[in-house]
């Protein structure tokens, strides 16, 4: 039986919603060991592409569908994944590329010997990282115009009762600032010197607590565009910013930010956060998804979460919701 009949159909009957595969690279199922083991082969070059993209993120589907057939079959599967083929060359594939295997590399100490990864590139980092740093003060930026998530970001910057009630459900916070750039760079930020894509490669938002101890990263979704993608897309932003705290195995932090990177540097621990008025199934449903897999592995460090508010038309935000929709 296929990959299709296996994991995805049953999966899609637990979930009761029509989630299906990326049309990309090769899904298998087999037993090693008396285990079952979800494979994907995936050419290097569709690294290339944005993460947040169904090609780019179709090995955090791998993870999702792993997860949830696990739900269902009560069987604890292995995730293999192999990368063939070169990294692109073209400038921009590359630092894309650069990019998703970082995410990678966080998704492979999150899951441990659940997940083996083959076709890893030898330098998954610069020599001399370095983040480039905010060239104004995005929370004196005019709020006008912009689509639906430029609104609900400057709504929850400017609204002080958006920040209190958030600390009041979920987490004491101190406020909500916009836009923490997170470009990659290799010893000096440079137009020749970028390692993952800088320009536009930003979390919308970020906070910490009231001590300074736990720093809050938030991506900003709106309408139904918080799908799988966004679990790469949050999880790299997360795991760069644990190395400029802690840096990469026997090297110094990277250097560089500007005060969102200082602020995480100074922290003790990281809280990642999906902020959405909904989420793809395979992300979360009926309270569950993989986020549990990855916050087994990633924490005390480190932790992602999900919370989910109402757009409120011309004000951009509408109010906190409970639960998921």
């Amino acid at each position: 039986m296929s990959f299709e009949e296996q994991v995805v159909l049953p999966v899609r009957k637990h979930l009761r919603r029509s989630v299906r595969l990326p049309l990309v690279g090769r899904w298998d199922i087999g037993t090693e060991r008396g285990a079952p083991t979800l494979s994907l082969t995936l050419d290097a070059a569709v690294l290339g592409q944005n993460l947040q993209t169904n090609r780019a993120a179709a090995p955090f589907f791998l993870l999702c569908f792993a997860y949830w057939y696990e739900r269902v079959s009560g069987s604890s599967p292995r995730l293999r994944l192999e990368v063939v083929g070169d990294l692109p060359e073209r400038k921009l594939a590359l630092r894309h590329a650069r990019r998703a295997w970082i995410a990678l590399e966080a998704l492979q100490s999150a899951l441990g010997d659940r997940l083996e990864v083959i076709g890893a590139p030898a330098a998954r980092w610069p020599a001399r990282p370095v983040f480039n740093a905010p060239q104004i003060d995005r929370g004196e930026a005019d709020g006008r115009g912009g689509g639906r998530e430029h609104k609900v970001e400057v709504a929850l910057s400017r609204d002080a009762s958006a920040s209190s009630d958030f600390s009041s459900r979920f987490a004491p916070i101190t406020g909500f600032r916009r836009q923490l750039p997170l470009g990659l760079f290799d010893e000096t930020v440079s137009r020749e010197s970028h390692w993952t894509p800088g320009q536009g490669a930003q979390a919308d938002l970020w906070s910490t607590s009231p001590d300074g101890e736990l720093f809050h990263l938030f991506e900003l979704k709106v309408g139904g565009n918080a799908q799988v993608g966004v679990l790469p897309e949050l999880l790299v932003y997360a795991w760069l910013l644990q190395r400029a705290r802690s840096g990469l195995p026997g090297e110094a932090p990277a250097l560089g930010g500007g005060p969102g990177v200082e602020a995480a540097r100074r922290a003790k621990r990281t809280a990642a956060w999906i902020l959405a008025p909904g989420i793809h199934p395979l992300v979360l449903h009926g309270g569950r998804g993989p986020l549990e897999w990855l916050n087994e592995g990633l924490r005390p460090e480190l932790e992602l979460r999900a919370v989910f508010f109402r757009e409120g038309g011309e004000a951009g935000f509408g109010g906190w919701l409970p639960s998921a929709p």
